[in-house]
C-alpha cells in the first residue's frame, strides 16, 4: 500500500479512505494499469544464455551476453485483465496478507465466484502479483526476492536499472530488463523512504537505512544533490549468515589462514579486516564470527545491521539516529561502552571509523576478544591512520591489536591477500599471503607469528593450526556450510578428547 500511496496519493486517499460499500473497483484496476505502464520489461533476445534458473517458481532469470557485455533478464508473469480485477478485489479487503493461507482466507470471505475461479485457474500469478502489490518495492520487487542478488541500483536518467550479482562479481554491475520513468522514479524513491521510516524530500534529499525485510537504502530525491535525479542504492544480505567454511570453499580464504584467526580468536585476541570498498571486509567479519566458540558471548555494533549471526550467544546493538536532536542519538561510541557492562567475551564493531577505535583496543587489553573492520589499502595504513588525529591511539597501545587481516578483489575475486601481526616497534610484520610462488603453509605461519608465540611454544602453534586446518577441511569435504550445523560441529569439536583431534583444549587453558 505503501508504494501506491506514493504514486497517486490524492487519488489513493480518495479510493481507499472510502467505504467498502462505496468504492469504485474500476478505478483501483485504472490505477495498477498506470502502474504497469510507468514500469517495463523490456524485450531482450539472445541466442546465448549463459545460466537460466526460476524464483519463488514463477520468475525467471536469464543471465545473458549480449555483444560481449552479461545482462540479467527476467521474465514475470503478465498482470492480465482478469488477474488485475482479482488482485484489486483482494487488495481491497485486506492489505496485509503475508502468506497464502491468509489470501485463501481472504478469497473465501469475498464469497465471489468469479474470484474464486480466477484464482483457482491463475493462483500463481494472484499470489506473486498481490504480493508485489502489498511489499512497497513496486518494480524492484522480483529483485527483491532473487537470493543471487547482491546491490540493486538506478537513478532518473539510468535506462535499465542494475544489479551486482553474487555468482557474477567479478563482471560488476549487470543492466537488467527494468525500466522506469523518471517520473515513477521520485515516487519510488518516496515510498522506499517510507518503508524504512525515514523523511526524504527537497529540504532533506538523503536518506538511509535498513527495511524490515533487512535491505540496506541509500535513497537521493530529486537534483538536489545527485545530477542525475531521484536515485536508490540497495544492499540485501545473504539470506542466511556466511559462514568460514563456505568462505573456504569459495576460496576466499585458505584453510590455514582460517585456522590462524581461530586460534587468535579462541585466545580473545583481536584481529582487524581492512581493505578497500567491496573487498569482503564484512563478509570475512560474519564468517570469522562463525568460529566463536558456542558457549561465549558475543556484543556486535554497526551504525546499520549487516552481521546475521554467530556460533556464540549473540548480543546485537545498533546506532540511534535521531531527526530530533542529537541528545537523543546513541553512536557507536555509546555503544561501545555500554557493552563493556555487558559481560562480552566478544566485542564486534561492523565500521571503525573514529575515536571508539581507541575504546576498542581498551576493550582488547582488558580481555576482550576484539573483531572490526576498517577502510584502508594496506596494514602499514591502518597504523598511520589509527595513530594520526582525530582517533590518535598511542603507539605503545597499539600492539592490542594482534592480527590485520588485508582483503583484496582481484579481477571481481575477493580473498585474502595478506595477514599482518604488529612488531614491538609499531611496524606491520608479515605472517603469510597469496603473493607467493607456493602457498602459506602451517609451518611459514609458525614460523612468522609473534603474538601466538607470546603464549604458546612452536611445535603446539604448529599442532593446533594443523589440527584446525583439517577439522575446516573436512567439514569443507563434508559440506558443512550453514551456521547451524556448523555450530553443532564447533560443539563436538570441543567435547571431544584432546587425542581425537590432537587438543583443542587451548581455549580452556587460557581462560
Amino acid at each position: 500500500m505503501r508504494f501506491f500511496k506514493s504514486i497517486n496519493s490524492i487519488r489513493l486517499n480518495r479510493i481507499f479512505k472510502s467505504s467498502f460499500s462505496s468504492f469504485d473497483i474500476d478505478n483501483a484496476v485504472e490505477l495498477i494499469k498506470l502502474v504497469v505502464e510507468d514500469t517495463r520489461l523490456a524485450e531482450k533476445h539472445s541466442l546465448n544464455t549463459i545460466e537460466e534458473y526460476t524464483i519463488d517458481d514463477i520468475i525467471t532469470v536469464r543471465i545473458i551476453k549480449n555483444r560481449n557485455k552479461l545482462e540479467y533478464v527476467i521474465t514475470e508473469p503478465a498482470l492480465e485483465e482478469d488477474v488485475i480485477e482479482a488482485i484489486a478485489r483482494l487488495y481491497l479487503e485486506n492489505p496485509r496478507c503475508k502468506d497464502i493461507a491468509c489470501i485463501e482466507d481472504t478469497i473465501r470471505s469475498l464469497s465471489d465466484q468469479y474470484i474464486e475461479r480466477i484464482y483457482t485457474e491463475k493462483p500463481l500469478e494472484v499470489i506473486y502479483n498481490y504480493f508485489k502489490l502489498s511489499s512497497g518495492y513496486g518494480p524492484l520487487y522480483p529483485l527483491t526476492r532473487d537470493p543471487h542478488i547482491e546491490e540493486i541500483a538506478a537513478s532518473s536518467e539510468d535506462r535499465y536499472v542494475s544489479i551486482i550479482h553474487r555468482k557474477y562479481s567479478w563482471y560488476g554491475w549487470m543492466s537488467t530488463n527494468i525500466t522506469i520513468t523518471q517520473k515513477l522514479m521520485d515516487r519510488l524513491v518516496l515510498s522506499l523512504a517510507r518503508i524504512i521510516g525515514r523523511h526524504l524530500s527537497i529540504a532533506q534529499p538523503i536518506a538511509e537505512g535498513l527495511t524490515p525485510e533487512g535491505l540496506r537504502l541509500a535513497l537521493t530525491f530529486g537534483h538536489e544533490v545527485s545530477r542525475k535525479g531521484s536515485s536508490f542504492v540497495i544492499r540485501k544480505k545473504p539470506s542466511q549468515p556466511i559462514t568460514i567454511t563456505k568462505l573456504i570453499d569459495q576460496e576466499v580464504i585458505l584453510a590455514e589462514l582460517a585456522a590462524y584467526a581461530w586460534l587468535v580468536l579462541e585466545l580473545k585476541g583481536s584481529i582487524l579486516i581492512v581493505g578497500g570498498m567491496s573487498t569482503g571486509k564484512t563478509t570475512l567479519l560474519q564468517a570469522l564470527l562463525t568460529l566463536i566458540p558456542p558457549t561465549r558471548r558475543v556484543v556486535t555494533i554497526e551504525d546499520t545491521p549487516e552481521i546475521t549471526g554467530t556460533t556464540g550467544l549473540w548480543d546485537p546493538l545498533v546506532e540511534r539516529v535521531s531527526t530530533i536532536g542529537d541528545k537523543l542519538s546513541i553512536n557507536m561510541y555509546d555503544l561501545l561502552k555500554f557493552s563493556l557492562r555487558r559481560r562480552a567475551d566478544y566485542i564486534v564493531v561492523g565500521e571503525v571509523r573514529g575515536r571508539e577505535a581507541r575504546l576498542l583496543v581498551q576493550a582488547s587489553r582488558l580481555g576482550h576478544g576484539v573483531l572490526a573492520t576498517m577502510h584502508a589499502d594496506t596494514a602499514q595504513s591502518v597504523i598511520e591512520r589509527l595513530t594520526a588525529p582525530p582517533i590518535s591511539i598511542p603507539k605503545n597501545l597499539l600492539r592490542s591489536i594482534w592480527s590485520i587481516f588485508v582483503m583484496d578483489a582481484t579481477n571481481g575475486r575477493r580473498h585474502v591477500r595478506e595477514i599482518f601481526e604488529i612488531d614491538h616497534r609499531t611496524r606491520a610484520h608479515r605472517i603469510a599471503g597469496l603473493n607467493e610462488d607456493i602457498e602459506p603453509c602451517v609451518k611459514t605461519i609458525a614460523e612468522n607469528t609473534i603474538r601466538l608465540k607470546e603464549i604458546l611454544d612452536e611445535d603446539t602453534i604448529i599442532s593446533e593450526l594443523a589440527s584446525r586446518t583439517a577439522f575446516l577441511q573436512m567439514l569443507v569435504n563434508k559440506g558443512v556450510f550453514d551456521i547451524y550445523s556448523l555450530g553443532e560441529k564447533l560443539i563436538e569439536y570441543y567435547s571431544l578428547e584432546e587425542e581425537e583431534y590432537e587438543g583443542p583444549g587451548i581455549f580452556e587453558e587460557n581462560n
